[in-house]
């Protein structure tokens, strides 16, 4: 059985006990696609991935399978995977049993009674200061690399939306900066401004034979990068200046940081990197060092000569 090329199931289906109601192979295709439907492409092979695991474990067809299966698998990630990988595979099953549910193909939703894991908020372990940053893209000999690293940076863009910029996403505005259209998670369209000095240095990587349609940034195949290759450069980056484990992410949480540091609002931050409430936006409020705080603070402490000392 596949969908999008991928097969999410290798074991044959079981013989039927009863049918409440009768969920063919074909109905089982079905249902994964119409839960798939105005998912984005990363989505889909995200969810594709972990719900070919769970099938896997299983060896049984959906309308079959009880909260004892479900809970057996969970037992066998925590095993095998992180905490947040763990979260997100169970996520995305439940998410499957309750769209099911909902829709009627099954008559009851044996992921209801199963919690997922709270995790770890490790945000404030993938944010580098601003004097790490700055060695991380001094370090980096390839200007072209300097470039998508401060891009990255600047625009807070997910590595699949920088991989889908082209140079018609960007326009020039009348103070020099430049709007960066982003087009990513949830089919959501938003727009971020990057500095004069990056859109400037961007602009002199254009040739005469350069067009909208064009790729940002061409690889040594004259194609447009892959987030495999961004993971990399950005890796490599980090590990020249003794910093591991730094992905694309790590600079989308570091620029924010830095922006909210320098006195962006919070609002604003929401709206750029795409969030659907200020919620999550305010997770970086929590990490944010002491003299954040400090920066709006008006009425002083008087003096120790206007004190009363009697």
């Amino acid at each position: 059985m596949y969908i999008d090329g991928h097969r999410i199931r290798r074991t044959a289906i079981s013989p039927l006990k009863y049918e409440i109601p009768q969920l063919t192979p074909q109905m089982e295709l079905k249902l994964i696609q119409m839960w798939l439907h105005g998912k984005s492409d990363d989505s889909r092979r995200g969810y594709l991935t972990d719900v070919h695991h769970f099938l896997d474990f299983c060896k049984k067809r959906l309308d079959h399978i009880e909260l004892a299966d479900i809970q057996d698998w969970d037992t066998s990630l925590t095993q095998k995977y992180a905490p947040a990988t763990r979260k997100r595979k169970l996520a995305a099953v439940k998410s499957l049993f309750s769209f099911a549910h909902q829709n009627k193909f099954l008559a009851d939703n044996p992921g209801l009674a199963l919690s997922t894991p709270k995790t770890k908020d490790a945000i404030a372990e993938k944010i580098l200061t601003e004097d790490e940053w700055s060695k991380l893209l001094n370090a980096e000999p390839s200007r072209q690399h300097q470039l998508m690293l401060q891009l990255l940076y600047e625009s807070r863009a997910r590595v699949s939306e920088f991989c889908r910029l082209k140079w018609k996403d960007l326009r020039e505005k009348a103070d020099g900066s430049a709007l960066v259209t982003l087009f990513g998670k949830g089919s959501k369209t938003r727009k971020v401004t990057i500095t004069p000095h990056l859109w400037q240095a961007l602009k002199e990587t254009k040739t005469d034979g350069t067009r909208g349609n064009d790729p940002i940034f061409l690889n040594i195949r004259h194609q447009a990068y892959s987030t495999v290759q961004v993971w990399r450069i950005v890796k490599k980056a980090g590990e020249r200046v003794g910093i591991y484990g730094v992905s694309p992410h790590w600079i989308r949480h570091t620029g924010v940081t830095h922006q909210l540091l320098n006195g962006s609002p919070i609002h604003l931050q929401q709206q750029e990197l795409g969030h659907s409430g200020l919620d999550t936006t305010s997770r970086y409020l929590h990490i944010l060092p002491g003299e954040y705080g400090a920066r709006y603070c008006k009425v002083q402490l008087p003096s120790n000569k206007a004190v009363d000392q009697s």
